[in-house]
């Protein structure tokens, strides 16, 4: 049986890359609220797995997986949540009524429940509008799923806050503080800043 490679851990969450090649399975029990998100098309023994797919493991749940394609890995990475949520329901609802801009932080919603929200960001080549900016109002955690880079626009959408490039696989964790909603300064927006290659990044907020 094979285990996920751990590649990103700090007293909040733990992430890990699970690839297994043809033939190859996996069977984990969960010690903690876990995020199990599919890259790319998988082919398990009870059925296929789609491109993005999110499950929501509890603690002390059981995952079992095989991979019976005959020529492609089954990647999953997964996201395992290690503290409560730092605030009640009511309190993040709140904050997130309150930010100066949008608060979705990805392309597209994939989940959400009392511990997380799990956000798809995808941008085609040439996609992303600086000019409308999203607000980071939640800690969060995010992993590029293939060699990608954003450019970063200050909120009110000046170019040059930064330039991140990164290799599949690559991790960033970002704590927010109290108030950011308040301040402009944790919004921003970005662009794709390859002319040749999507950005894929999985990114999910912690409550």
């Amino acid at each position: 049986m094979k285990t996920p490679k751990v590649i990103f851990d700090n007293d909040r969450i733990r992430v890990s890359d699970l690839r297994l090649s043809p033939g190859e399975s996996s069977k984990v029990t969960f010690t903690h609220p876990t995020v199990r998100w599919q890259v790319d098309e998988g082919l398990d023994k009870t059925g296929p797995i789609a491109d993005k797919q999110v499950h929501f493991q509890e603690n002390d749940s059981t995952c079992e997986l095989h991979n019976v394609a005959p020529d492609s890995i089954l990647r999953q990475v997964w996201f395992e949540i290690k503290k409560e949520p730092r605030r009640s329901e009511e309190k993040t609802k709140e904050i997130l009524a309150n930010a100066v801009y949008s608060t979705n932080v990805g392309t597209e919603l994939l989940f959400e429940n009392r511990w997380c929200r799990v956000w798809d960001f995808c941008l085609g080549i040439g996609e992303g509008d600086p000019s409308t900016p999203h607000h980071h109002v939640l800690d969060y955690v995010y992993i590029y799923v293939a060699p990608g880079r954003l450019l970063g626009y200050r909120h009110d959408g000046t170019p040059g806050l930064f330039d991140s490039i990164n290799e599949d696989g690559d991790v960033t964790w970002n704590d927010i503080p109290d108030g950011a909603e308040l301040d402009p300064e944790y919004a921003h927006g970005g662009k794709n800043g390859y002319g040749h290659l999507p950005m894929r990044e999985y990114l999910v907020e912690l409550k």
